[in-house]
């Protein structure tokens, strides 16, 4: 417990680094499908598509007029189903990315594609409805704490505000705790986005 505190005062320190020179706030909400894949075919075909959800801040500032770097603070909910049952994974999220708008759209809208990092702190697991254990212990927990992945996307602003967009997470570390497996999470999202004075 004592990890997690330190952790979570961590990734706010963090973001709020990044907020002193913010310019853009905004909320980003996402829903989509989400997956555990795995290089071994065997592991990779025990998982299939599970529901995928993510909600939070973000916050841009900007390098040039028409590129951004940015960041924020989210909740995002992960996991894969099998036969019977489906995990459930929940992270606190940092992103770091970067958007370039690729061209206007009328006067007020964007055309643009982004891409970046995550990074996550897993809070809690369930496998049907059954809490799974998490830690570093590779004989009895079943995911090590930490994530972190790759995220690609496009998308539109429209009237310098409202966002709509498709992103794709890929993971770059094993998040089973157990050395005889490697586990990765794998995301698609449609997101919608509203930001504050821009």
């Amino acid at each position: 417990m004592k990890n997690s505190v330190k952790v979570l005062m961590i990734l706010l320190m963090v973001s709020s680094s990044f907020s002193a020179n913010a310019q853009i706030f905004g909320v980003k909400a996402g829903v989509g499908l989400s997956n555990i894949t795995s290089p071994d075919e065997i592991d990779n075909n025990f998982f299939g598509r599970a529901l995928g959800v993510k909600i939070g801040g973000t916050i841009e500032f900007d390098v040039t007029d028409d590129l951004y770097v940015g960041s924020g603070l989210g909740f995002a909910k992960k996991g894969a189903s099998t036969v019977g049952d489906t995990f459930n994974t929940f992270y606190l999220e940092i992103p770091l990315s970067a958007r370039y708008d690729i061209v206007e759209l009328g006067g007020s809208g964007y055309l643009y594609a982004q891409s970046g990092f995550n990074i996550g702190y897993m809070l809690a697991a369930n496998r049907g409805g059954k809490k799974v254990s998490i830690g570093t212990d590779d004989v009895d927990d079943y995911f090590k704490p930490f994530d972190f992945g790759l995220n690609f996307g496009v998308g539109v602003i429209l009237n310098e505000r409202i966002e709509i967009g498709l992103v794709s997470e890929f993971g770059l570390v094993n998040i089973y705790a157990n050395d005889l497996s490697t586990l990765r999470n794998s995301t698609v999202l449609v997101s919608f986005g509203y930001k504050f004075g821009m």
